[in-house]
């Protein structure tokens, strides 16, 4: 398997559990026994996809080989904190929002990324169509 298809492969994975929360709600499935509330899972799980994602910047920035246009390791670490405080402090549907917000926010600094020339243009693709796709089962999760 090659890069290409390994990241294209985990990113899509990756969107499938948001997806299973926001569309199982509406064939009357909003609990799943031993697990719980599908918006609470969904607000659990997108939280360590932001630590995920967060890490992945991280990875990005100790590599050192290019030279970075921001501090990957000061952005993503405020941007995994404030969905972190958003998780602990507030209720579920402003917590999944707030995550809606953060997947934006480490999307655009993907962005800046491949303006830079430190990510290629089909990773940030898969990336834009990945946060598109988790956002919009967010946004379905607190609108139901």
């Amino acid at each position: 398997m090659n890069t290409k298809s390994l990241y294209s492969t985990l990113a899509f994975a990756g969107v499938v559990p948001f997806l299973a929360c926001a569309l199982l709600p509406l064939v009357g499935i909003d609990t799943l026994p031993l697990i719980g509330r599908l918006d609470e899972v969904a607000n659990s799980y997108g939280l360590a996809i932001i630590c995920f994602l967060s890490g992945i910047h991280w990875a990005q920035h100790l590599d050192g080989r290019v030279a970075m246009p921001l501090n990957l390791m000061v952005s993503s670490n405020a941007i995994f904190l404030f969905a972190w405080f958003a998780f602990i402090m507030t209720a579920t549907k402003w917590s999944l929002a707030l995550q809606i917000l953060a997947l934006v926010a480490i999307l655009l600094v993907d962005r800046s990324l491949k303006q830079a020339g430190v990510i290629d243009a089909d990773y940030f693709r898969v990336r834009l169509i990945a946060t598109s796709l988790a956002s919009a089962a967010l946004a379905l999760i607190i609108l139901s």
